[in-house]
């Protein structure tokens, strides 16, 4: 499978996922570009969750440039970022965008799904 099919696959389960807990959710064209480095928004009661989505077999790294580019976006739109890790085994992780910038990239730092949920599903 190709990398674009695996990540697109990956970015449509974590839409249906949020879709599900209530939150509305969009897809961004150009994701990864220039003016929206951003793959996926969610939203719920003024709640607005930004997610770069990655599904590689090691853990992901984001890029300096992009990863300025992710977080003037995420303050402009007043947006909580994190990247978005499907792991091995299917197991989805989350890290928190100042974690990323910090170069944290430690596995105590990545939040598993359903703390995930709990912690930003609070309205």
């Amino acid at each position: 499978m190709n990398f674009y099919r695996k990540g697109a696959r990956f970015e449509r389960d974590l839409i249906h996922f949020l879709n599900y807990k209530g939150f509305s959710v969009s897809r961004t064209a150009s994701s990864g570009g220039y003016l929206y480095p951003v793959d996926i928004l969610a939203m719920k009661k003024g709640l607005i969750l930004a997610f770069e989505c990655k599904a590689h077999k090691v853990k992901p790294r984001l890029q300096k440039d992009k990863l300025k580019k992710f977080k003037e976006w995420c303050d402009r739109a007043g947006a909580m970022g994190f990247l978005a890790w499907r792991a091995p085994q299917n197991k989805w992780l989350f890290l928190r965008m100042e974690d990323a910038e910090k170069r944290n990239y430690a596995d105590e730092n990545w939040i598993e799904m359903q703390n995930f949920i709990k912690a930003v599903d609070f309205r």
